[in-house]
């Protein structure tokens, strides 16, 4: 008995180590890569090396507007998410509940999957203000794919273990306790774990389009207009950085989730 112990807790450590060392070592192969192009190129203003980049970006670290930027950028984007988010469970549990309703969405949802994004952007640069357009963007390329993972967990709840709930007269919020949010929660939190970081991407893209001032976007743009590619560079770390904090939050919410649950 001692020695599985030790051997599940060897393995258990071995798992935890190769989860730090893989992502470490894939970054430092990037690293690398980025390093040797820079050095084959040797032009800052076509590709910097990573230690100009971080030094740029260290830099803006120390400056009142990159915050102001971040913040507004930031603040967007999780507002955007959000309201993807709430629409998506909304009416994803509307449609099982009500499967003409599920018909009705899914042309909708598809047409919403299908429709190029700069379509989207450039519409809602003529209907919305430069602050209020990458908050529609992001919300419509966000929304069907939160949707369609939700309204797939849903499908795939085990009926029969619900018809046989029914028929012992489990409670309903018994049911929804024990059986709809258990199947739902993993693929619920990978699908707002990925999008998150997506819906990051599409609002700084579109704020760039928008000229949203006091943003993450109009800053990559004025370093591009005046060929300050460090500085850009500097920015792009900034946005990966902050994408997996992002993720990094929605993959602490789902493990408070999951022991809750248990």
């Amino acid at each position: 008995m001692k020695y599985r112990e030790l051997k599940e807790r060897l393995a258990s450590k071995a798992g935890i180590i190769a989860n730090i060392a893989y992502p470490v070592i894939g970054a430092g192969v990037f690293l690398l890569v980025w390093f040797i192009a820079a050095e084959i190129t040797d032009m800052e203003i076509i590709l910097p090396a990573p230690a100009r980049a971080f030094e740029e970006f260290f830099a803006l670290l120390g400056t009142k507007d990159f915050y102001v930027a971040v913040g507004g950028t930031l603040a967007r984007a999780l507002i955007s998410f959000a309201l993807a988010f709430v629409f998506a469970v909304f009416l994803a549990v509307a449609g099982y509940l009500l499967p003409p309703l599920s018909k009705v969405l899914a042309p909708v949802v598809t047409i919403l999957r299908s429709v190029p994004t700069m379509s989207i952007i450039l519409l809602s640069l003529i209907w919305l203000t430069s602050k209020e357009s990458p908050v529609l963007i992001t919300f419509l390329i966000v929304f069907p794919l939160l949707y369609s993972s939700l309204e797939r967990s849903l499908k795939n709840i085990d009926g029969y273990a619900l018809s046989m709930s029914k028929v012992f007269g489990v409670p309903l919020l018994t049911r929804i306790y024990r059986m709809y949010i258990p199947a739902v929660l993993p693929d619920t939190i990978a699908a707002a774990r990925s999008n998150i970081s997506l819906g990051l991407k599409v609002m700084i893209a579109s704020e760039v389009l928008a000229q949203t001032v006091k943003s993450m976007g109009v800053a990559m743009q004025i370093s591009r207009v005046y060929l300050d590619t460090a500085s850009l560079m500097g920015w792009t770390i900034a946005a990966v950085i902050l994408s997996y904090l992002l993720e990094g939050v929605v993959l602490l919410i789902g493990s408070l989730l999951v022991r809750w649950k248990k």
